[in-house]
């Protein structure tokens, strides 16, 4: 069972453990380690920050992370969630020998659950980045409703999805 749980001092070197396929650290901007500083980081500056393990049973299969910002960069001004709070998934990944499992996508609908009870906040959109030539991840987030904006930063794709109120 696919269970999503805190990361603690016991966890904390599993989850550093993670990899992913040599094809697949282009689709990643960053380590487990730097998104777990980058989550106490935000959580020292008041942007609510939740970092996850994501557990097969008792074995810790992959990492997530979302924050609760205000959709505030200079390249969403057009737009219309520009200045709106929003939940932001930061990071996800699923270490490669628990890849092709479908075990990525039923964490990812765990996270969408605990997302849509809004524990920081009302919002009305969920967003992410994506690296452009990472089809799977089109796939699998296109599959929970997000859409691309045609906004692209650094090879990667803003995909949103509004949430349901």
């Amino acid at each position: 069972m696919i269970e999503l749980r805190k990361i603690t001092g016991e966890n904390i070197e599993e989850v550093i453990a993670l990899e992913v396929e040599e094809k697949q650290k282009d689709f990643l901007e960053t380590t487990n380690l730097k998104s777990f500083a980058d989550a106490h980081m935000l959580n020292t500056d008041g942007i609510p920050a939740t970092p996850v393990a994501i557990y097969l049973d008792e074995v810790v299969v992959g990492f997530m992370m979302y924050i609760y910002d205000t959709l505030d960069h200079e390249s969403f001004e057009n737009e219309d969630y520009y200045g709106k709070k929003s939940y932001f998934i930061w990071h996800m990944m699923i270490d490669k020998r628990y890849q092709r499992k479908g075990y990525g996508k039923l964490a990812f609908e765990k996270m969408l659950m605990e997302i849509e009870q809004m524990p920081y906040g009302e919002a009305k959109y969920v967003t992410l980045f994506y690296h452009t030539s990472n089809a799977k991840a089109k796939t699998l987030y296109a599959s929970f409703g997000f859409v691309d904006t045609g906004i692209i930063q650094d090879h990667s794709m803003l995909a949103i999805k509004h949430l349901e109120k």
